[in-house]
């Protein structure tokens, strides 16, 4: 069952303090978006892309099981932010006891996007050892107004938004930081329609003219 997160904090900020000590489970997020690279892809500003999370999990020290996560996302290169959580799906998920039930979308990155899209076991689900769990699959949109250029999309890992899992004892872990690399480039297709059809009205409008004149 979920647990409170002010108290899974709290867990944490010990936990951290006793990682050196603690130091030999291992847990990291990846990103899957099915497409060439897993953790990378080019897009036009406007378009919408999904990709899977996934949580590679070993127990260890103080953290004996897999119990739940948090997590947030974030844009990593800075204002002006072009990019906003859209949905979450976790019906494919072990994990389907939403930290934060009823998100309401769409969640900007400015630069962390609000609500923990984390989760834990659902009801009845005993707590999981080592291995490569499906999270969620999170859908993003871009900015129509987003330039050119290359952006960097990454789980949080520092201050009030570190993202970290859970055992059933209420120990803790953070986990380092996932990246998902947008490249944002031209329109084209209906855009390079659109310009070229609006070309030949001017190049017919400018024809009209001089045969009128």
């Amino acid at each position: 069952m979920k647990k409170p997160l002010l108290s899974i904090l709290a867990a944490l900020a010990c936990t951290l303090c006793a990682i050196s000590g603690a130091s030999a489970q291992t847990a990291t997020l990846s990103f899957n978006d099915g497409v060439g690279a897993p953790n990378a892809g080019t897009y036009g500003a406007g378009q919408v892309f999904s990709f899977n999370v996934m949580l590679n999990f070993a127990p260890g020290g103080a953290v004996t099981n897999l119990e739940g996560l948090s997590y947030w996302l974030q844009q990593n290169s800075g204002a002006p932010f072009n990019f906003s959580i859209t949905n979450r799906n976790l019906s494919a998920s072990l994990f389907a006891d939403a930290q934060s039930p009823g998100i309401t979308y769409p969640q900007a990155m400015t630069p962390s996007n609000a609500s923990d899209l984390g989760a834990a076991l659902a009801v009845g689900v005993a707590p999981l050892g080592a291995g490569n769990y499906f999270i969620a699959t999170i859908t993003i949109s871009i900015s129509k107004t987003a330039a050119e250029g290359t952006y960097v999309l990454g789980s949080t890992f520092t201050g009030g938004k570190t993202s970290f899992i859970s055992d059933n004892g209420g120990h803790t872990f953070a986990i380092p930081q996932a990246i998902y690399t947008v490249t944002v480039v031209p329109e084209t297709g209906s855009t390079m329609w659109l310009l070229s059809a609006a070309g030949a009205g001017l190049l017919g409008f400018a024809r009209t003219r001089r045969q009128s004149a």
